[in-house]
């Protein structure tokens, strides 16, 4: 598994393909008047789930799972960072990726909200320590992947990914790819599993001033995963742009105190089938589709995204859904169309295939008066999911706010 694959992971937004969808190089279109979807469609049954994972526990067999080793190493009076302050009586805890995980800060710590059309909270959260010029970012991320100690996929699925021991060190090293020599041991964080990522001698890449310190990929006990990375910078630069040997192995000691104060958070993924909220028209009704099970609902600025859940080195795709005031132009690189729906109506659905059998499909219909909705399909590697995300997109249909309303997502 390379960096590529991971970055495809990672880059799911519609905007990355077509651009906002205010923005068309397309003729214009005279505003349609959506009429709603008859009520049997958001009973109706989900679409088949085309590629499924299998729970299998295997957690506690032979050979599956090294020993955990200690996350915090050498003494407190190790753990120093510049003038960074250490948790102390007054830390408070932080919720990360709303409420995923939790983790406790000195009191200084303070949350940072992502930029405009940046990753929903659900998918990426950060927190900034400072002190004295310096600081250090913890970087939560959802990876939206399963646990393969757990889940196992379909028998003919392309790859059969191996324990989490080996998959974990492997997703580690491809996530952070500037990192070359990362030591990677699984160790305990409470009550969770996880694997940390040391550099042996961190320091910024060439030309950067941000180093990485730490990075772990925590296991959750329903077979979720997230990544939480330590990261450290300063005003100017040189402390960390120029360290050398040892000379940040302080920051990596206080980023393993900080990192063992992480416990499970009150929030679980909500993975059942059924319909999803995923958009509200001008009407005041809602958009919604109907999902079969592994599927998870993120709400974005203009609309959602939902991720198949699959095990770790699997990465499925996602679906976008994207409201706008005006249609939008096709794809510049499509070069297939595929015949369905959308909304109730017959569509053509224009993508592309690439060469491992996954790759994407868009369509995009009236909701209302003057808005539309944009829906891309994205799958890395299997043609099964992006059929099987298509299915799923095809029930996008217009029904009643109280009939969706408890399949709102999650904030």
């Amino acid at each position: 598994m390379g960096s590529i694959a991971v970055r495809s992971f990672l880059v799911v937004s519609v905007l990355s393909i077509l651009g906002p969808l205010g923005c068309s190089g397309g003729a214009q279109r005279r505003p349609v008047k959506a009429t709603p979807e008859p009520s049997p469609a958001v009973d109706a049954t989900a679409p088949p789930e085309l590629a499924p994972s299998t729970r299998r526990d295997r957690r506690d067999a032979p050979g599956v799972r090294a020993p955990a080793r200690p996350l915090v190493l050498g003494k407190a009076k190790d753990a120093q960072c510049g003038k960074l302050p250490a948790n102390a009586a007054d830390a408070a805890a932080h919720a990360l990726l709303s409420g995923r995980l939790e983790i406790t800060m000195p009191k200084a710590a303070r949350a940072v909200a992502a930029a405009a059309g940046g990753p929903a909270e659900e998918e990426e959260s950060r927190i900034v320590l400072e002190g004295g010029g310096l600081a250090m970012a913890v970087l939560a991320k959802e990876t939206f992947q399963l646990d393969p100690d757990l889940y196992e996929a379909e028998p003919d699925a392309p790859s059969k990914p191996a324990s989490l021991d080996v998959e974990a060190a492997k997703f580690l090293k491809a996530t952070f790819p500037g990192e070359d020599q990362l030591e990677i041991a699984p160790v305990t964080i409470d009550s969770l599993r996880a694997y940390a990522a040391r550099p042996r001698q961190p320091m910024a890449p060439p030309g950067k001033d941000t180093a990485l310190v730490l990075a772990l990929l925590v296991a959750q006990p329903d077979g979720t995963l997230e990544t939480v990375s330590f990261h450290v910078r300063d005003v100017k630069g040189e402390h960390v742009r120029n360290a050398t040997g040892a000379a940040l192995v302080g920051c990596t000691r206080l980023a393993e105190r900080l990192a063992s104060t992480i416990v499970r958070g009150p929030r679980e993924l909500d993975r059942e089938a059924g319909p999803r909220r995923v958009g509200t028209a001008p009407s005041g009704d809602e958009l919604v589709v109907r999902v079969p099970r592994d599927y998870v609902t993120v709400t974005t600025a203009t609309g959602a995204r939902l991720y198949k859940l699959r095990p770790l080195s699997l990465y499925a795709g996602s679906i976008t859904v994207s409201l706008g005031d005006r249609p939008n132009a096709a794809p510049s690189d499509a070069d297939r169309t595929v015949e369905g729906r959308l909304l109730g109506r017959a569509t053509q659905w224009r993508g592309k295939t690439n060469p491992r059998g996954g790759g994407y499909l868009f369509a995009e219909g009236p909701i209302d008066d003057g808005r539309f909705a944009g829906v891309l399909v994205k799958a890395t590697r299997q043609a099964t999911v992006l059929d099987e995300m298509r299915g799923v997109a095809e029930t996008l249909a217009i029904v009643p706010p109280a009939r969706s309303a408890r399949h709102t997502p999650p904030r």
